[in-house]
């Protein structure tokens, strides 16, 4: 890993290289202590849209998470061999999978945010509590604004 010395100003002043920087930095923390429950971050992904919803179609997530539809569909697979997460027919188009998360589903996604949110603060652990709020304030309002200029209703997931 290169040292800071090395890296020139302009790329250190380069919000695109920071913010890759910082994500690349929070990933690898989360995906190694999801790793040890055996499970992913993309999987993480679906349960946490599935929990926030009564039920979800395949394509809705795939959309949602910008996840090809076909690793959706292994994705959605994963979850249903833990327990976490059942596929239905939708009643009223019997070509559209339904996907809901379980109890099971549940419970270990009550889990699995403890062990993110811990993963998380690590990687950010030179961060104050100050500037995290800020860091989430502005990517929210960020993401905010794409999805308004998209002509998305941002308070919609």
């Amino acid at each position: 890993m290169p040292t800071h010395s090395l890296i020139p100003v302009t790329l250190l002043e380069s919000p695109s290289f920071q913010l890759e920087r910082l994500r690349r930095r929070t990933r690898e923390e989360v995906e190694d202590a999801l790793a040890e429950r055996r499970t992913t971050l993309r999987e993480y992904w679906v349960l946490t849209c599935l929990i926030s919803a009564t039920a979800s179609s395949q394509s809705a997530l795939s959309e949602a998470l910008a996840i090809d539809a076909s690793d959706m569909v292994r994705l959605i697979d994963a979850l249903e061999e833990r327990g976490w997460a059942k596929r239905e027919r939708d009643a009223q188009d019997r070509r559209r999978q339904i996907v809901a998360v379980t109890k099971k589903g549940q419970k270990a996604h009550g889990d699995l945010v403890d062990l993110v949110t811990e993963a998380e603060d690590r990687a950010l652990d030179a961060s104050t509590n100050k500037q995290l709020k800020h860091l989430r304030k502005l990517a929210s309002s960020i993401l905010a604004a794409e999805e308004e200029a998209a002509g998305e209703d941002p308070a919609q997931p």
